[in-house]
């Protein structure tokens, strides 16, 4: 999964965090300090869950893929803690949801596009700043395609001949030749 692709998705089409967002380096330097102005989310990677093979003699396999955008809000507003509690978590959840929920990424094989997983509340919230999590997923198809690949010597010409089985002696020869075109 590209986080670059997903942040880039959320800058254009999630209007309520204003372009801040951003990804997994920067989150880790905001738990301690906020650096961008609130509203605004932080994209990180989380699980890959691997569903079995299906098949017999190759790779088809469904690997459901999950991130989070962990959004930080403004709670100085309200001394008690409803006003991003309640209100903003509702409006980053329509934003989210327009901007991510069934949108596929160019880059992944997937029949359908993303999901909503889980969200809830991180942490204790003080009187500056509220942490909450939404979680989306992705199921993806891998396949042979995605593996490694045997090399192989192109197949350049064919010779064959068929041999009189009681002489042994060859009565019919061909050659295909060319077979790269």
């Amino acid at each position: 999964m590209n986080i670059d692709t997903i942040i880039s998705q959320m800058r254009t089409y999630a209007p309520v965090f204003g372009g801040r967002v951003a990804g997994a380096a920067e989150y880790a330097l905001a738990q301690d300090q906020a650096w961008m102005a609130c509203p605004c989310g932080y994209v990180v990677p989380l699980d890959d869950e691997p569903g079995p093979n299906l098949k017999l003699t190759g790779l088809q396999q469904v690997v459901t893929e999950t991130f989070m955008v962990m959004c930080l809000l403004d709670n100085s507003t309200d001394r008690r803690g409803q006003a991003a509690a309640t209100t903003a978590v509702s409006d980053l959840k329509t934003s989210l949801f327009s901007a991510l929920l069934n949108w596929r990424p160019p880059d992944i094989n997937a029949a359908q596009g993303f999901r909503y997983a889980r969200g809830g509340l991180v942490g204790d919230p003080n009187r500056a700043r509220l942490w909450w999590q939404f979680d989306f997923s992705i199921d993806v198809t891998i396949t042979d395609v995605e593996g490694f690949q045997i090399p192989i010597t192109p197949l350049d010409e064919i010779k064959a001949s068929i041999t009189d089985q009681t002489s042994g002696d060859p009565f019919a020869t061909f050659v295909a030749d060319n077979l790269q075109k």
